[in-house]
């Protein structure tokens, strides 16, 4: 495996690279990359390279379904084309097209996502967030970029502090953020005119896979009714939770939250926590406001399935 993509993999575990989307695009650069400097003399072989690469990025985060998706679609097409094709770099140039393309479709999801979110928000509101998510904060800075004025509380996220890259950069960006504790969510929210977050991972129920917190979150805004919102991409919706699989919640490193607790004491480290579909007000995708319970029809509709 070349070395670069090995330091891809350790920064998605690592957390230097977070967030579903942005994982998703490292994990479809890695591709490229394998596929451009691969050796392989048969197709069978360039295959099974795709093969062992594509499973070593999956399971760098195991809660990650638009990673999946993206491996899926990308094995799928590769063992599509594996008869079409008349030469190994023929099938090499269709494979970083491909991925390419993808990339692109992921920007252009995003723009969409993005534009629908803002509109959402309205001059003088405030609202709290939770973690940090690229979609999100885009959400965020194309208000902004309206001349919508208003404020953002975000919850510092523990043990890993991811509440800080967001606070951090919406205020590089002129956005009025206050940074809180995440124990601070419920004496907070009574500020709050909605809130928005990001997810990992959705179920066909409408669940939704984020952060560990987000539920408390959820949770709170309903005691104070105040509207609880996911952005999220469609493809971050897990297919196999249709056949009764349950998303994996990854557990990570107990040292992350006390590097050297009391013998004896056990820790735990639950990186994601699971809302229910019936505390989310609504899901922004790339197509639109859906509601929870909508959630996979809309994914089916984009891939042309009934």
């Amino acid at each position: 495996m070349d070395k670069e993509i090995e330091r891809i993999i350790d920064n998605i575990k690592s957390l230097k690279i977070q967030g579903a989307r942005n994982v998703a695009k490292a994990v479809l650069n890695a591709i490229i990359l394998q596929i451009k400097n691969s050796k392989a003399k048969s197709f069978d072989s360039l295959y099974s390279e795709l093969l062992v690469v594509t499973d070593a990025l999956a399971s760098a985060r195991p809660t990650e379904p638009m990673v999946r998706n993206s491996i899926k679609d990308m094995v799928n097409f590769t063992f599509m084309h594996m008869k079409k094709e008349k030469s190994i770099e023929s099938l090499k140039k269709k494979i970083v097209s491909k991925s390419k393309s993808y990339l692109d479709d992921m920007k252009e999801d995003a723009e969409n996502l993005w534009q629908y979110g803002s509109r959402l928000i309205e001059n003088g509101n405030v609202i709290m967030t939770h973690c940090h998510s690229s979609t999100v904060t885009g959400v965020l800075k194309k208000a902004n970029e309206l001349g919508k004025n208003f404020q953002v509380i975000a919850c510092e996220t523990r043990p890993r502090f991811q509440g800080r890259i967001t606070a951090k950069d919406l205020s590089e960006n002129g956005i009025d953020t206050t940074l809180i504790v995440d124990g601070g969510m419920n004496s907070f929210m009574r500020k709050v005119d909605l809130c928005i977050v990001g997810a990992d991972a959705i179920d066909s129920t409408g669940n939704l896979i984020n952060k560990i917190g987000t539920s408390t979150l959820a949770q709170i805004a309903r005691a104070h009714n105040v509207p609880f919102y996911c952005a999220a991409e469609l493809y971050k919706y897990n297919p196999l939770t249709l056949y009764g699989n349950r998303e994996i919640i990854e557990e990570r490193d107990s040292k992350e939250v006390w590097d050297n607790p009391p013998k004896k004491l056990k820790v735990r480290n639950p990186a994601f926590d699971i809302t229910e579909a019936r505390y989310i007000n609504a899901y922004i995708t790339e197509g639109g406001l859906i509601p929870p319970h909508s959630f996979l029809a809309a994914f089916n509709k984009k891939l042309g399935l009934r």
